[in-house]
């Protein structure tokens, strides 16, 4: 199982990156649609929208989050380079050859320092997705979020997402068995043109349980909820 990393407070190298980056980037207005304060356990669903997500989230969100990612990006060189270079440039961004090759050849030296820093959860496919849940459990025990983005990208990302992946729900299922809590889980939209993150009101997961959805249907309410907030302020 891949050690847990995960570092809350991030480190002198990674606060200093931020404040470099917070010069370059326009700051990114948070809509809260609940009215209330999101609560610090909770699990957050997004899009990722392209390669500018996750940062934007790091930089401006209220919340410190602890994300999901690819398990390729936490091994060694050859293996993010691969990721990078195949699958998320060139298959999800579809980049052309020449410049998924330069960028991720760039990047690559340096992702697995900020990925360390920010604590990045691996996640998986197969029964090693275990120690996904794992690490994910000792992040909420501090009473501290998980950021997952859910939408199938295996074709790209578009806007809005038309498929989710269940692994989010996993997680609220076995915190729910195992620490008989049920976690909040917001649905959120970064709209980059926008210059906005709109974070929906909770999703009452228990609800529909008792309402007898299954858990693919509670996805597909997941992902109508995301849709429905592009759709009203794309």
């Amino acid at each position: 199982m891949t050690k847990n990393k995960s570092n809350l407070k991030r480190g002198k190298f990674f606060r200093l990156l931020k404040r470099i980056l917070l010069l370059f980037k326009r700051k990114v207005e948070i809509v809260n649609l609940s009215g209330k304060p999101l609560k610090n356990k909770a699990i957050f669903l997004s899009n990722h929208a392209g390669a500018n997500g996750p940062l934007t989230y790091e930089l401006f969100f209220p919340q410190l989050l602890t994300v999901w990612g690819a398990h390729q990006m936490c091994e060694g060189i050859k293996s993010r380079w691969n990721y990078l270079y195949h699958v998320f440039y060139r298959q999800k961004l579809h980049w052309g050859k020449f410049k998924a090759f330069v960028v991720a050849t760039l990047f690559c030296p340096i992702s697995k320092l900020i990925y360390n820093a920010i604590g990045l959860i691996p996640t998986y496919t197969d029964t090693r997705f275990i120690s996904t849940i794992k690490q994910s459990l000792q992040i909420l025990d501090g009473d501290n979020s998980i950021l997952i983005f859910p939408e199938d990208s295996e074709e790209g990302y578009k806007n809005p997402p038309e498929g989710f992946n269940g692994g989010f729900l996993a997680l609220y299922n076995v915190y729910k068995q195992i620490r008989n809590e049920s976690l909040p889980v917001y649905v959120c939209y970064f709209l980059p043109k926008k210059h906005k993150i709109v974070v929906s009101d909770d999703i009452d997961i228990q609800s529909l349980i008792a309402r007898g959805l299954s858990d693919e249907e509670i996805t597909r309410h997941a992902l109508g909820v995301m849709q429905t907030i592009y759709n009203d302020y794309a």
